[in-house]
């Protein structure tokens, strides 16, 4: 063998051994460190995010620790009492919100292939429609489809309809109308907002108010970024009232227990305080001669494949609600 042929074998031999050396290097994202990452940076919290996914928060810590070496980039930083995505971090969530979301409709499609009415279906909607108008829903299509894992993520429609359009949601009950062309909506029917105070208040004996009543009033809001906001807001503008708003709170909840002390009134669906009603602790006003309503409907992405699951929970949404939306 010659020199030179010598050092080309020689060449070749280290080029391949540096090529298995990059190989075994080179870093994996699984769909396990994916999912963790993802809940995460929803969470903004590494010990909520490993209650909830079965996991310590060292194992958390560590797990994001190691592909962050081998990466060799930073994804999370500490902000504040959380943490948030770095710019490397953000780019990696918009990837991983896509490809778990193919590997979740993957599932379900295989799931309902089986015939086995099993998997995962995640529901979207408002804190207070979680509470209030989804547990009967819920419970019937539990009965009906029990091997199913019902993920529950609560937030304002604007908040929601993102979920859906990026994968992270099957179905959210929204309030319409909504302008997203990659949603088809499912109308479900009308609810009335009233105004609500505490038996003490001098409405007590009303059986009706108008809009521009309002004004002289301390007016309790739920918060500002909500779709029940909107549409209080546009109510009163229309009818020229500029509302003393003395508090805004972040659940309805605490809204009517602020009423019920006293505090002042607010504008809320009349299905969230139908109990205070019936039990004498709020009074509830109807507005206007002919009542404030708005519409509600479900939310699901246009192209997305719909397995048995989905349908059968619209179908039971679509029957079961309206009536708990009038009361």
């Amino acid at each position: 063998m010659t020199k030179q042929s010598s050092a080309v074998g020689d060449a070749s031999a280290s080029a391949a051994r540096g090529l298995r050396r990059s190989e075994r290097r080179k870093p994996e994202l699984d769909a396990k460190l994916l999912r963790a990452f993802v809940t995460i940076v929803d969470l903004r919290s590494f010990t909520r995010a490993g209650r909830r996914l079965g996991l310590s928060q060292s194992a958390m810590s560590q797990q994001i620790a190691a592909h962050e070496r081998l990466l060799g980039v930073k994804l999370l930083v500490r902000a504040g009492q959380g943490v948030r995505p770095t710019p490397a971090g953000d780019v990696l969530l918009q990837y991983a919100r896509q490809i778990l979301g193919k590997l979740d409709e993957a599932q379900r499609v295989l799931m309902e292939h089986e015939g086995t009415g099993t998997g995962v279906l995640r529901v979207g909607a408002g804190g207070a429609a979680c509470e209030h108008l989804l547990p009967g829903t819920m419970k019937a299509f539990h009965d009906a489809f029990p091997q199913v894992e019902l993920r529950v993520l609560s937030g304002p429609s604007r908040l929601t309809i993102e979920r859906l359009v990026q994968g992270d949601l099957d179905v959210g009950l929204l309030t319409l109308p909504i302008a997203e062309p990659k949603l088809r909506v499912h109308e479900v029917g009308r609810d009335e907002l009233i105004i609500i105070a505490a038996p003490s208040h001098p409405w007590a004996v009303r059986r009706r108010a108008e809009v521009h009543e309002l004004a002289g009033q301390p007016l309790l809001v739920y918060e500002r970024r909500s779709a029940t906001f909107r549409v209080i807001e546009r109510m009163l503008l229309e009818a020229g009232v500029f509302p003393r708003i003395v508090m805004e709170l972040d659940r309805i909840g605490a809204v009517t227990s602020m009423v019920r002390a006293g505090l002042g009134v607010a504008v809320v669906p009349r299905w969230s305080v139908l109990a205070d009603i019936q039990a004498g602790t709020l009074i509830g006003i109807p507005i206007g001669a002919h009542g404030l309503f708005r519409a509600w409907g479900l939310g699901v992405r246009a192209e997305a494949h719909q397995p048995q699951t989905l349908r059968a929970f619209v179908r039971l949404c679509l029957e079961q609600l309206p009536p708990v939306l009038t009361v």
